[in-house]
């Protein structure tokens, strides 16, 4: 079996990084992977590095005939193959591609990772037509999609969870001893990337509400340097700062994830299927999330974690009050978390359910 990845983006990412576990395990099983990306430097380095092949293309959306054109030449020397896409502008350069290509033994999914309606203009209604499966995240963004009624076979419709590639080896971080948080003080962790999207304001005000009981919050990841200074200013006002660690980036994140007593996901925008819960789950970390997106489908109310509605400071703040004063209540979460994830989010489950897609 021969796949060929698109990835379009200028700067290594979530996607990127999906793609790279996706293309690592498919090789591991054998299977032939060549990457398309756009001719950044740092992008080819890291697949390239990992023994994969990289063919640098313009990639510049719908209307890159030049891409589908050098893609369709490429494909025409190979026999069966797929063309696998991740968002809508490289699914039409390859479909593009097939069209102007003389193989005809090619087929054209995709993967959608966002929580977006669906379009139905004359473009998209052909590019729906000529996609061999489209692929979701979860039924959150099955749902959504669908809304506006776009006309597609429902036949090519599908719905996988994403899921992450947990290391054998994971060692968990002394986080206290390194941010110098004392033994007998709860450890709260969000991580990912700092934006308002991510409901960092109503975390907050939830912190201001309980800012007397005894646990510090881990924040790790980046923003832009305009909201990062809005946060430590809004946070010196609301007279949390000691609360309050920023960790910065950090990789591998896992380690750090491992060392927290649980993790927090206050997003306020919908979200397809976020791996920052998962991460905590598998580590054995209950996670406090909100209730409007794709979480919800595996984060499930008192059983593995507990849901708050988005933006709601209080039911937030109260949560994170349970968490820090309820041991056993982070055990029990804790462990069936764990369970879940291995039972039914590992990236095995994942692989498994994702690779039927390649089926002729």
């Amino acid at each position: 079996m021969k796949i060929f990845h698109i990835v379009s983006n200028k700067e290594w990412g979530g996607g990127e990084q999906y793609v790279y576990d996706l293309s690592l395990r498919q090789r591991a099983d054998s299977i032939d992977v060549t990457i398309f990306c756009k001719p950044v430097e740092d992008i080819i380095r890291k697949y390239t590095e990992a023994g994969m092949q990289v063919i640098p293309l313009p990639l510049g959306g719908a209307l890159d005939v030049k891409s589908a054109w050098q893609m369709a030449a490429i494909i025409n020397k190979e026999g069966t193959c797929t063309i696998h896409a991740h968002n809508f502008k490289d699914a039409f350069t390859a479909c593009y591609a097939r069209k102007l290509s003389s193989n005809k033994n090619v087929r054209v999914v995709m993967c959608r990772h966002l929580t977006r309606t669906g379009k139905n203009s004359i473009l998209y209604r052909w590019l729906y037509s000529q996609l061999d499966r489209l692929i979701f995240d979860s039924q959150i963004s099955t749902d959504v999609f669908l809304s506006t009624n776009p006309t597609i076979n429902p036949n090519k419709l599908g719905i996988v969870h994403t899921s992450i590639v947990v290391p054998e080896d994971t060692v968990p971080v002394d986080v206290r001893k390194e941010f110098n948080i004392p033994e007998t003080c709860t450890v709260a962790m969000f991580h990912g990337r700092l934006d308002p999207e991510k409901g960092i304001d109503t975390l907050m005000d939830a912190v201001e509400q309980i800012k007397e009981k005894d646990f510090k919050l881990v924040l790790i990841g980046k923003g832009s340097d305009e909201y990062t200074e809005h946060l430590k200013t809004t946070i010196n006002s609301k007279g949390i700062a000691k609360k309050i660690i920023f960790a910065g980036f950090r990789h591998p994140v896992l380690p750090y994830v491992a060392g927290a007593d649980f993790g927090i996901l206050a997003s306020t925008v919908r979200e397809g299927c976020p791996l920052s819960p998962q991460e905590y789950m598998s580590q054995g970390r209950p996670v406090i999330v909100t209730n409007n997106g794709g979480q919800r489908e595996y984060v499930v109310q008192e059983q593995n974690g507990l849901l708050v509605p988005p933006g709601d400071v209080k039911a937030l703040a109260d949560a994170i009050a349970r968490m820090v004063d309820d041991v056993a209540l982070r055990q029990r979460l804790g462990q069936q978390a764990k369970a879940d994830f291995d039972d039914h989010l590992n990236y095995t489950h994942y692989y498994d359910q994702i690779k039927t897609i390649y089926n002729v």
